[in-house]
Order: C-alpha cells, then sequence, then structure tokens
C-alpha cells in the first residue's frame, strides 16, 4: 500500500505536508513470535490536541494495516488506546510485509475542524467519512520468514529447466523469481536428466551447475547491483541473506566478504568440490 504523498481532500497530519503545523504523529510496531503466532505491540502518539480530543471522544482511532503481497493478506488493526496488542497467525505472513499506520475516523465527522489546522483552512471545516485518514506516519516494512521452510535449504531455491528456444545458450540464469532458474540448453538439460539418475553424481552436479550459478548471483547481491524488480521479494534472497548472516557476512556491507564470492558459495553449498572429487575417484575405481 503506497501512502507517501497522496493528496487527500481534506488536510491530514503528516510527514509530507504542513496541513496540520506545530503537531507530528509517530507510531511503532514491536513484533514477537511464537510457533504458530505473531504478537505485534503498538504504541502510538500524536501532539495534535484536537485529533487528541477525537479519540478520547472514540470519533477517530490509532490503526496499523499490514499488507503482505506474498500471500495477498491484507488487514487493518485498531484502537482507541495509545499502547495495545494484536495477533496474527504465522500463516499470514510470508516475505515482505508492508505497515502503514495511521490516525482514522472512527464515524462520520460533520464539521471536521482542529485548531492546529494550517491557516489556510482558517474558517473552514470538512466532512470526514468513518474511515478517512486523519494521520499518518512514514511507511515501513519488516520479514516474516516460516520457521520451517524447505528453501532453508540453498539448494532447493533453484530450478534446473530446459531452455527450449531456438539460440538457448548451454547454461542460463533468471533470478527473478521466487527461486533461481536455471536454464540448460535441450542437450544439456538430457544429459543432466541422465547424470541426475546417479545419486553418487549429484555433487558433481551442484559443482558444474548450482555452483557457477551461485557465484553469479552473490556477485550480484555483493555488488548492488540494479535489477528491475526488488530483490527483497524474492525467497531466494531472504534464504540467501539468512544463510550469510549465519557466515557474520552482511550484504549491505562489502568489508564483510573477506573470502571470495567462490569461497563463500562453497560454504554455502557444503563444499561440493570435495565430495565431486570424491565422486569421481570412486566412479574410476568401479570401472
Amino acid at each position: 500500500m503506497q501512502i507517501n504523498y497522496r493528496q487527500y481532500p481534506h488536510p491530514v497530519l503528516s510527514y509530507f505536508s504542513d496541513d496540520v503545523i506545530d503537531s507530528d504523529f509517530q507510531a511503532s510496531l514491536k513484533s514477537s513470535k511464537t510457533q504458530n503466532t505473531y504478537i505485534f505491540e503498538a504504541a502510538c502518539v500524536t501532539s495534535c490536541e484536537g485529533i487528541n480530543q477525537l479519540i478520547d471522544d472514540k470519533k477517530a482511532r490509532f490503526a496499523f494495516h499490514l499488507e503482505c503481497p506474498t500471500t495477498r493478506f491484507r488487514k487493518v488493526f485498531a484502537s482507541f488506546e495509545t499502547n495495545f496488542t494484536f495477533q496474527l497467525a504465522t500463516d499470514y505472513l510470508e516475505g515482505k510485509v508492508q505497515i502503514c499506520s495511521f490516525i482514522l475516523a472512527a464515524e462520520d465527522i460533520q464539521d471536521y475542524s482542529v485548531p492546529e489546522f494550517h491557516s489556510d483552512y482558517e474558517g473552514h471545516s470538512f466532512y470526514i467519512k468513518k474511515g478517512d485518514v486523519l494521520a499518518i506516519d512514514a511507511e515501513r516494512t519488516f520479514f516474516a520468514e516460516k520457521e520451517i521452510d524447505p528453501l532453508k535449504r540453498i539448494p532447493s531455491i533453484f530450478s534446473i529447466q530446459p531452455n527450449r528456444s531456438e539460440n538457448a545458450l548451454p547454461l542460463d540464469m533468471d533470478s527473478s523469481g521466487h527461486k533461481i532458474i536455471i536454464k540448460l540448453s535441450e542437450d544439456n538439460f538430457e544429459h543432466y536428466k541422465a547424470v541426475s539418475l546417479n545419486q553418487n553424481l549429484q555433487p558433481l552436479l551442484s559443482s558444474l551447475i548450482i555452483m557457477p550459478a551461485l557465484v553469479s548471483i552473490l556477485e550480484m547481491v555483493k555488488n548492488g547491483d540494479e535489477q528491475e524488480f526488488d530483490l527483497e521479494e524474492c525467497r531466494w534472497y531472504q534464504v540467501i541473506n539468512s544463510r550469510l548472516k549465519e557466515l557474520e557476512i552482511d550484504i549491505g556491507n562489502k568489508n564483510t566478504f573477506s573470502d571470495s564470492t567462490l569461497a563463500v558459495a562453497q560454504k554455502l553449498i557444503g563444499d561440493p568440490l570435495n565430495m565431486s572429487l570424491l565422486a569421481l575417484v570412486n566412479f574410476e575405481d568401479e570401472d
């Protein structure tokens, strides 16, 4: 829900306008998590006495709008209290969650006017409908991670598919979705399928196919290369970011990449080179 710099048909207390002067509105939302539930602790305050009086009279209330693009969940949680809590099942949230905080009209208000209005509105009042925005704070986000997520395993954030285009490259990659799609030419894909039937050669496939893709991805996120899509919306990005944090690597700080991206990729995927070489040695011994 994009709220920045929106035009309203009535004065709104906000950080991007002077409709209501010498006043501000601040809201914070802290989250904690149990196995199946998110618990949110809200704290709101406004220095606008006119709006505070409306809240005391139960004509306005504090509200938080939560929206999750991944699950398409959206809901408003509201209260007349400056401090309140609400809960939400973890199934409703996954990935990036957008949070907007407001003061909303709790009922229709015939002649809305507060002393803090800008002088341009002197002598004017406004008809406010129930649910209309009276004050707004800056939008924020947080990330909801599943406690049990099959994508926690680095190899499972990749999907290997055939590239059936006429001029297909031997190996190509698309990272714009929730998984990283590795595209193989049709011949290479057929060879891949045949080799993948041998469990002993799985590490070799990781070294040949997954490793170069992972190194390319790490170079991209390390250098902050601009993309046509929001990386943080991608589940693969969240998984890799989580694993990097376990290695004390901060994507936003290049200095924490003390090792090369090739070395980091080896750590993330579990040293497939060593296992690949052992697989080849064993394969040769069998022959």
